[in-house]
């Protein structure tokens, strides 16, 4: 039934097409006029009782209120194992509090025309509000009680697990996602700041309910917090506004300790295989600074002069001159601790080497040669304009003043930033940035086909290949632990001795290898990120290469079915071929689906590698579990030892929206044909529930006619 799961996703085709680039010139714009007289907003300043510090910006050309707090409480505080524990706290603060409900939240900022919003970082947690004047107390209220009452109920936490999960499959098959993710393992190792904060699909499995209640209480305090409000309000109400409905926020947390420094720059070159792409994704880079380095406006403008703007000299050579790519750009990325310098693009795969190749050579220019008068000129103007320009909102305002706040700037640094943009020199520029490049030190990352263009590589440095169907983020290594299994001797043997008792209970390895065709009707319940939805199932299995689902759901009804050579899929007229990794789920739904017949069959007959394993825990049951390997597929039987039935099936699948892991719970086993099979099995799809079944009638060696498995019209 695995193949219910992800139909329900769009399905999308990527394709690409030939570039057709010019070899150009860059136009010369026209001079910078003389920069405009600029004064940043003055806040008023106040630290509460408890440790809170307040900042009011007044900005009365809107009747508007915002407010912005941070808290240190972002992704680098939460262990590599539980990766996404952040954004997930922080996510959950508005789905329910001691005295709201979710809907109740979402209600109350709707009807006031409002908005509210949580989010977590590398280091902080946000929460944000803008409300009319009129309703500012309103507004304030709401965001006291997310902040200080969060509920983090279970039924929430299990619905925003599973969006989440199901994000992340749809993220782990973009090679877009995955090659930035991968740098910044790469760059920064094991530092805090290198995992990914929405985290993986192993480590979310391993947050419980018990590790947002700790994460909460250890990072979230008004001596770790800072709030910014602006906009429709004097000093004297907005401290008053965060007085009343935050100057008795008490908390136990923990103070602020810091992070391990960044490592050293090293030369490394990592392939991510995704055979299925089309181009390849590329990034380099090496570790950065951290937001308060004296230097960091002078590398502010050598980043934009290499990689910050269409007219930059990794867009101009890459995509201009080489028509190599769409786009090229760098990033200067600094953190409160640490930091990271990258620069990427993407390209053709037969180009991937090529690509790469022009990207170092920029930047090794760059350090030679930073930076010329002209291209100075024009970063300095574009950033003290842009800055002027980002500031013209009471809410930009208040995110600056709460940036220069969380890193420490001093409160006089955004009034004094324009001035130092325009103090430096291009000499001061061209010194700082040509010191901080390594160009020798860049460690490079490539998504794509890898067996097109892998080897080139080696002229960067020694190539590492991850098949990303085996990349983990958060591993030391960043593969996933596969377990060694000795598939002979003592374990396969008992695995043999297990399995026919197995067969036995389930009504004799005779009756099971007698099964040629079988059919089975259900009512099903999916839950999705969506919600819940109640249908109805048919699925006919025609052993061994014949497979077809038909599934209603009160939105639609939607067909997949293998046969024999093509799986294909169905929604009302339309069909369509499916492409290969779910013509795989589907050949392997043979050997899982209709009780793992297939599956139990294939290890008997010696078609499938068997061996037993140690002991493992289902609902206060000791189960034992068998691993069954067949190809490059394999999946763990467990078996109840009371009953000598299959208890659970488990296994790792490939769909269109990337690989995910898979546990079925079989239970209710009622005799069908002289069969004792499962009436009742209930999935989970990474950790989460994903589908519940109940068999309403089953059918063995009916007759199954194979033309009923054609795509229709062929």
């Amino acid at each position: 039934m695995k193949t219910i799961l992800p139909l329900l996703a769009a399905i999308t085709m990527l394709t690409t097409t030939e570039l057709d680039a010019q070899k150009a010139q860059k136009q010369a714009p026209p001079p910078p006029s003389a920069p405009k007289p600029f004064a940043f907003p003055k806040a008023a300043k106040k630290t509460l009782g408890n440790g809170l510090q307040v900042y009011v910006i007044e900005d009365h050309r809107l009747p508007l209120v915002s407010a912005s707090l941070q808290v240190l409480a972002g992704s680098a505080y939460a262990p590599p194992s539980k990766a996404g524990l952040a954004s997930m706290t922080a996510a959950l603060l508005r789905e329910g509090t001691k005295t709201r409900k979710a809907q109740e939240i979402a209600e109350a900022v709707d009807n006031a025309g409002g908005s509210l919003s949580t989010s977590a970082g590398d280091d902080t947690a946000t929460i944000s509000i803008t409300f009319m004047k009129s309703y500012a107390a309103r507004g304030f209220e709401l965001m006291s009680d997310v902040l200080r009452n969060p509920a983090f109920e279970q039924e929430e936490m299990d619905r925003q697990m599973r969006q989440a999960q199901s994000g992340l499959q749809v993220q782990y098959s973009s090679a877009e996602y995955l090659a930035p993710a991968v740098a910044a393992r790469a760059i920064l190792g094991t530092h805090p700041y290198a995992y990914p904060g929405d985290g993986t699909p192993e480590t979310l499995r391993n947050i419980r309910r018990d590790d947002l209640l700790r994460f909460y209480e250890e990072n979230y305090g008004p001596q770790r917090a800072w709030l910014a409000i602006a906009g429709d309000v004097t000093a004297e109400e907005g401290f008053a506004l965060a007085e009343k409905h935050f100057g008795q926020w008490a908390s136990k947390a923990r103070p602020e300790s810091p992070l391990p420094p960044a490592p050293a720059a090293k030369n490394q070159v990592l392939v991510i295989d995704m055979p299925s792409a089309v181009q390849t994704q590329i990034v380099v880079g090496h570790p950065g600074v951290k937001r308060t380095v004296p230097e960091y406006a002078a590398l502010n403008i050598g980043n934009q002069i290499v990689g910050g703007s269409f007219n930059s000299r990794i867009n101009m050579k890459l995509r201009a001159n080489e028509g190599l790519t769409y786009g090229a750009s760098s990033s200067l990325e600094p953190n409160r601790q640490a930091g990271m310098f990258t620069a990427s693009t993407f390209t053709r795969t037969e180009k991937t080497a090529d690509a790469i190749r022009f990207l170092l050579d920029v930047l090794k220019e760059a350090k030679a040669n930073p930076a010329t008068e002209e291209e100075f000129n024009e970063a300095q103007a574009y950033i003290a304009g842009s800055f002027a320009l980002s500031v013209e909102s009471a809410g930009g305002v208040a995110g600056r003043t709460l940036s220069a706040a969380v890193y420490g700037l001093g409160d006089d640094y955004w009034s004094n930033y324009p001035k130092l943009i325009q103090s430096l020199t291009r000499e001061q520029a061209a010194k700082a940035f040509s010191g901080f490049l390594q160009p020798d030190k860049f460690a490079i990352v490539a998504v794509g086909n890898a067996k097109e263009f892998a080897k080139q590589l080696e002229e960067f440095g020694p190539v590492r290949v991850i098949a990303a169907a085996d990349l983990d983020l958060a591993a030391p290594d960043l593969e996933r632990v596969k377990e060694k299994v000795e598939m002979s001797g003592a374990a396969a043997s008992r695995a043999k001795a297990l399995l026919e008792a197995a067969a036995a209970a389930m009504g004799g390895k005779q009756r099971l290898a007698a099964v040629k065709d079988q059919t089975i009707e259900s009512k099903v319940k999916l839950t999705l990120p969506q919600g819940a939805f109640d249908g109805e199932a048919s699925e006919t299995f025609l052993y061994p290469d014949r497979y077809k689902l038909v599934l209603k759901l009160p939105v639609a009804e939607i067909t997949q079915a293998l046969d024999g050579e093509q799986a294909w899929m169905g929604q009302g007229n339309s069909f369509q071929p499916l492409p290969p990794q779910l013509a795989g789920a589907l050949k392997q739904n043979l050997l899982t689906g209709g009780a793992a017949i297939g599956l139990i069959t294939a290890a008997l007959d010696g078609k499938a590698e068997a061996a037993a394993l140690d002991p493992v825990e289902l609902n206060g049951r000791k189960l034992t579990p068998i691993l069954i390997k067949t190809g490059d597929f394999e999946a763990r039987l467990a078996l109840d030892p009371a009953t000598g039935l299959p208890a659970r099936l488990s296994y790792r699948s490939a769909g269109l929206q990337g690989p995910a892991e898979f546990d079925v719970e079989l239970s209710d086993y009622q005799e069908t044909g002289g069969l004792k099979l499962p009436n009742s099995e209930v999935a989970f799809q990474n950790g989460q529930k994903a589908l519940e079944r109940w068999v309403v009638r089953r059918s063995i060696n009916s007759g199954l006619d194979p033309a009923q498995f054609k795509l229709p019209g062929n």
